[in-house]
């Protein structure tokens, strides 16, 4: 695998091969030592607007693989900078941005592997990030029910359908009937109740500003727990340690947010050394 742009792009053999050397990888990352010797002699380089999870976990796996990484922050010109980093000789561009044709653009070209950090409609580390945790939580990722909720990291949405969907699995996503802003994709509801009824997993994807909370979740506090309790039987939570009760909110148990966390620089690490450019 040269590049990593979308999961869209993948099969389910593919997608299975990064989880198991994500699986791997994780032995690195829950270790007290974390060295092992993949990457060394590359170079991960990255743009991003600014410092944030996906570019801590890059700097994080590279270095966890003896690789040398190297993070830009607020270019103002991200093809050249992607192109100049090529030309400097990095083995791996990261490239964070809202424009989606920037990393498929920038490939088409580079001797680099190029890797999708984040754009307008992807996110294949986040959604590969969930798929393992909610796979480690569940035994598998087999006819299962996830379900989304929220409106704020819908870029989420079309690889979590196709995910799922080669597992013989499928993606919810409950909406209120009054958003009329959000682009369905999928399979919409907006029955809270219907929605939550039988979920396996569910996915929070938070909310953009402005949102009103008690219509995405039924309280402003978050999701209540009323609304978990329809779900299976220790329903895991991704995005969201916390749930409203009658008192106010109070952690959730099967809450996977941390578990999640160590899955994504293991996804990160498992990602950079099946696409390590020469």
């Amino acid at each position: 695998m040269k590049n990593l742009l979308t999961l869209t792009d993948l099969n389910k053999s593919e997608i299975n091969q990064i989880l198991e050397v994500a699986l791997q990888m994780r032995r690195i990352v829950t270790a007290s030592y974390k060295k092992g010797p993949q990457l060394i002699g590359s170079v991960v380089a990255g743009v991003w607007d600014k410092p944030c999870a996906s570019s801590t976990a890059f700097q994080l796996g590279a270095s966890y693989l003896s690789g040398t990484a190297c993070p830009v922050f607020g270019a103002d010109d991200l093809m050249e900078q992607c192109l100049a980093l090529d030309s400097m000789g990095v083995n791996t561009v990261v490239i964070a941005c809202e424009n989606d044709n920037l990393a498929k653009t920038f490939s088409a070209k580079s001797r680099a592997a190029v890797i999708n950090g984040g754009s307008g409609q992807y996110d294949p580390i986040g959604v590969l990030a969930d798929l393992m945790a909610i796979s480690h939580k569940l035994d598998g990722l087999q006819n299962l029910t996830v379900l989304a909720v929220g409106n704020h990291d819908t870029n989420k949405i079309n690889e979590l359908n196709h995910c799922l969907h080669l597992y013989g699995s499928g993606l919810l996503w409950y909406l209120p009937a009054d958003d009329f802003v959000t682009p369905r994709k999928g399979i919409v509801m907006d029955n809270a109740e219907a929605a939550f009824s039988g979920a396996d997993a569910v996915i929070d994807l938070g909310l953009s500003a402005f949102s009103d909370p008690a219509k995405y979740y039924g309280s402003l506090g978050g999701i209540p727990e009323t609304l978990m309790d329809k779900a299976g039987i220790h329903c895991p939570l991704l995005g969201s340690r916390t749930i409203v009760d009658r008192i106010g909110v109070r952690d959730y148990p099967d809450s996977i947010v941390s578990l999640r966390d160590s899955c994504y620089i293991s996804v990160v690490m498992a990602v950079l050394y099946l696409t390590r450019g020469k």
